[in-house]
């Protein structure tokens, strides 16, 4: 329950003098920071269950990220970091301002947001704070806020020398009474440089001339922007303060040169939480960079289809359904995927560019898609003003003045606009939109202009949009019938009457504008009515087609949204780059069957992909945020065949689930010590014996009644090695792969890795280990009854594993033969296997291979022609059984034929063996792509 509003008594009684000082607002607990923010959000269009869960997330991250100073977990060090993640435009700035609050009353002192690198990102998260976080009565006695309102009314001239500038008396003051400072910063080098004079020569020294501990926040928002220090570039280097700069300056806030990994002085604790939507790079930099997250990560929820807010899960439903969702990729690539989503062929010769290089001009493609997209939004919009009732649409309310801003929006229709993305090039911007007025404005002989001629010539274009609009609004409410509370305002008129409106209010009332960074663009969006000297004026961008690149990729939101034609492609495109361009994303769920997206099949095929590889992620965090403070997994990032995870880190390899087709374990025993394995084959092949189920010859045995995925990972766990066990590093791997899962500690297959622990030095094999292996088959039947987002097949072309059919993947599903290869060594006379000799009477003799240390100097051997290709002992269970090896080209084995385990006698000595161990793997199982940065691999090394 919110607290009662104090009465205008209790106000004054709380302005009275009390001794030298007044009762401090800021201390009182009607006014605490979050209960402000409660009551701000309750003025929202926020659902109240969702309210409730951006509060709950607010205090569990508050309360984990930020410690008093007298806590022992803080470190030699004094500085914490850690990571929040969240989904494109999803409401990260709610949180933001909640964590903030939260942080405020559980005793942060000195606060910085750092609101983007844009000037109207910036002054846009600055007048949210403000109005949201600082609107109880007289602020000026609970807290500093930087900069001044005054300053920020002279916008992007604010100079960054006034913006955060403060008296030091005011500082001491403000610390002694236990007023904070909120600073919201522009992330850019000269007000980062700014901000870190006034902090170091200003507020740490009043701190500690009054004895109060600076317990420093800082939150960065859009963290995997600028804030990334490449791996080539370490922080010791010199060039990092050319080249990067920002990452330097933000750790300037807190730490100096000549000491880091401090903070400046002793009674200064720092506290950096990171806040993007994409945070590959930041997970995939360094671990040692100053700012990469180590101690707190958390997720963020948004309401959805599915879940609960208790216990925590990704999405979570709320009482008005639909209208109250976050329609992201669940939404768009999900079962709606082939009304929203548009296909185009355009897309497919338009300008090439790569987001993360420079931009470059092209001749852009300017054709048929780009006018259908644009007749596409039109009719939306009327249908949209249509749904509004006798509301004003966008051509009467450009006309009209009102008496408030309430009346403008009571008596004006919804906003709505559309984007179109065609490419980087600031220079193709400007050439789609000449192409657009120059249709829009051209004359017909009847005198129309050119969209109310296309309109008269080209009917059936404009209409074929009104019968698809139909469409989608029973597939929107047919596929969420039980969750869409709104489905009487989703009627679409006949055609009739929506014609009429585009004639009258739609194609006379949008406009057409160019959003970059060119000085020559139009002025940033604005959605909001607009005060003038004669009264209230509607939105001056009522319904606009904005014509946008780069610059619309980052925190400012079009709103309402209907359709965006998405032209851009890249050669190299990089996952969190374009996950940042689907604008379309957002809380559209009151109009989402009026809702387009207009690209090519490759892009949609690539957002597909971002989104599998986004939810395994955030699935990851969202278990880690239960697990161990200060103690955070390695994630597991994931990309794919045609895309990398970010190039914010250098060097980034890819690393593969799957061991691959014919892995070989080399690793042996020294001689003398790889009893216990010749004993489990001697009582293996024996047991098959027994069943008569042995074939062999002086090559070897194989045992014709085969293996299940789980006995063969049985088989392979049961293995012993002198010098090779358990890694942290797979144990880790493994660990995300249940996640990614939702394999539980009840599952019979958990743990999937179960490698045994080996005292003193251990090599680690990587996936050459039988115990790596084991874990990818068990994780292989985990799969064959799960639709495991993240995951793909191992075929050409991959398939998403979570599209498949599952049946038809268990009946294909592979079995283990299992084979024992001899040689022309010595036969064998002594120990387990002489006894299966002599009990098989075969005669037993190891290869004698050319072993280095501890391991085989090659793999598989010598390969032999057969009619059907070359073979070698990757296909012995064929050769020993006469059959015809089934194999593909590449000699792997098709997706249901049998799968080989083969152990190699290895002569060690003239008394001793061991055993190596080799699969064929047949084709079909689960595989990824793992993400993985040049210091992890030194790591590893």
């Amino acid at each position: 329950m919110s607290p009662p509003r104090p009465s205008a008594a209790h106000m004054v009684e709380l302005e009275a003098p009390f001794g030298d000082e007044t009762i401090e607002i800021a201390q009182h607990p009607e006014f605490g920071w979050l209960k402000t923010y409660a009551a701000a959000l309750r003025e929202s269009a926020m659902g109240t269950v969702s309210q409730e869960v951006v509060l709950d997330d607010s205090a569990y991250i508050g309360d984990r990220a930020v410690l008093p100073t007298s806590d022992t977990r803080w470190g030699d060090s004094q500085i914490r970091t850690g990571a929040v993640m969240g989904a494109v435009q999803s409401g990260k700035t709610a949180s933001m301002i909640g964590v903030l609050a939260r942080a405020l009353d559980n005793g942060v002192n000195v606060a910085v947001v750092l609101a983007g690198t844009r000037t109207a990102l910036w002054l846009q998260t600055l007048a949210r704070i403000h109005s949201q976080l600082d609107s109880a009565p007289h602020p000026l006695k609970r807290r500093i806020f930087l900069p001044l309102p005054g300053e920020v009314a002279n916008g992007p001239q604010i100079r960054p020398d006034r913006a955060y500038a403060v008296p030091a008396g005011s500082v001491k003051r403000a610390l002694e009474r236990g007023r904070p400072l909120i600073i919201v910063a522009m992330k850019q080098v000269d007000h980062l440089h700014r901000l870190g004079r006034t902090l170091r020569e200003t507020v740490y020294p009043s701190a500690a001339s009054v004895g109060v501990d600076v317990n420093l926040l800082v939150i960065d928002d859009e963290a995997d922007d600028s804030s990334i220090s490449d791996d080539a570039l370490p922080w010791s280097s010199p060039e990092l303060e050319v080249f990067k700069q920002v990452p330097r300056r933000i750790l300037d806030l807190w730490e100096q040169r000549i000491d880091p990994g401090h903070t400046i002085a002793d009674h200064v604790f720092a506290t950096y939480i990171a806040y993007t939507a994409t945070p590959q790079a930041n997970f995939l930099q360094d671990p040692d960079n100053p700012l990469a997250p180590r101690n707190f990560v958390a997720a963020l929820r948004t309401p959805g289809e599915h879940g609960t807010p208790t216990p925590r899960s990704l999405t979570y439903r709320v009482p008005e359904g639909l209208p109250g969702w976050y329609t992201g990729a669940d939404v768009y690539y999900g079962p709606l995927s082939d009304v929203l989503c548009v296909e185009t062929s355009s897309a497919d010769s338009a300008s090439i560019d790569n987001a993360d290089d420079p931009p470059h001009s092209s001749e852009p493609v300017v054709d048929e898609s780009v006018l259908d997209a644009v007749r596409a939004y039109l009719v939306g919009a009327a249908i949209r003003l249509e749904r509004a009732g006798d509301r004003f649409g966008p051509a009467t309310a450009r006309s009209k003045v009102f008496e408030s801003r309430d009346a403008v929006t009571a008596d004006t229709s919804p906003v709505t606009s559309m984007l179109i993305h065609p490419s980087a090039g600031k220079d193709e911007h400007f050439e789609v939109a000449r192409y657009l007025r120059e249709w829009w404005l051209g004359g017909s002989s009847q005198g129309e202009t050119g969209a109310l001629a296309d309109l008269s010539a080209d009917e059936n274009a404009w209409s074929s949009w009104h019968e698809s609009y139909r469409a989608s609004s029973a597939a929107v409410q047919a596929h969420y019938e039980s969750l869409d509370t709104s489905s009487t305002f989703r009627r679409v008129s006949m055609w009739k009457r929506i014609k009429q409106l585009l004639i009258e209010e739609i194609i006379p009332g949008t406009a057409i504008a160019v959003i970059n960074s060119d000085p020559a663009a139009d002025d940033r969006p604005n959605f909001e009515p607009v005060s003038s000297d004669m009264g209230w004026l509607s939105p001056p961008n009522h319904s606009t087609i904005f014509v946008a690149g780069n610059v619309m990729s980052r925190g400012l939101t079009l709103e309402g949204l209907l359709v965006t034609l998405f032209t851009r492609h890249s050669s190299a495109p990089m996952a969190d780059t374009q996950m940042q361009m689907q604008r379309w994303f957002g809380f559209r769920g009151s109009y989402v069957d009026l809702c387009r997206v207009f690209l090519s099949s490759n892009q949609l095929s690539l957002f597909t992909q971002f989104a599998d590889t986004d939810h395994s992620l955030r699935s990851q965090v969202l278990a880690a945020m239960e697990s161990t403070p200060d103690s955070l997994p390695d994630f597991t990032v994931l990309q794919g065949t045609s895309f990398r995870a970010t190039g914010k880190v250098s060097g980034l390899s890819s690393r593969q689930l799957r061991p691959g087709s014919r892995p070989m374990v080399r690793h042996l025993n020294p001689p003398g010590a790889d009893g216990r394995n010749l004993e489990i084959m001697a009582s293996f092949f024996a047991d098959a014996h027994e069943n008569g189920a042995v074939r062999g010859d002086r090559r070897g045995l194989v045992a014709v009644e085969d293996l299940g995925l789980l006995d063969a990972a049985d088989l392979l766990d049961s293995l012993h090695y002198t010098d090779h066990g358990r890694s942290l590093e797979q144990v880790q791997r493994w660990a995300a792969v249940e996640t990614l899962a939702g394999i539980c500690s009840d599952d019979p297959v958990f743990p999937l890795y179960r490698a045994p622990l080996v005292e003193g030095d251990c090599v680690d094999l990587g996936h050459f280990s039988p115990y790596v292996i084991a874990a990818y088959l068990r994780f292989w039947a985990s799969c064959l009854d799960r639709r495991v987002r993240g995951l793909i097949t191992d075929e050409t072309p991959p398939q998403r594993w979570s599209l498949i059919d599952l049946d038809a993947k268990a009946a294909s599903q592979p079995r283990f033969r299992v084979a024992l290869r001899f040689g022309s060594g010595p036969s064998i006379d002594s120990g387990p296997l002489d006894q299966l000799g002599r009990h098989l009477k075969v005669d037993i003799r190891p290869m004698m291979r050319t072993v280095e240390g501890n391991s085989l100097d090659a793999s598989w051997g010598s390969r032999r022609a057969t009619e059907t290709g070359y073979v070698g002992d990757d296909a012995l269970d064929y050769t020993l059984l006469g059959e015809p090896p089934l194999l593909n080209s590449d000699g792997s084995r098709p997706e249901g034929s049998p799968g080989l385990i083969v152990f190699q006698l290895i002569g060690r000595d003239e008394d001793s063996a061991a055993v190596a161990v080799g699969l064929s793997i047949p084709c079909g199982g689960p595989d990824h792509i793992e993400a993985v940065s040049a210091s992890r691999r030194k790591g590893e090394g």
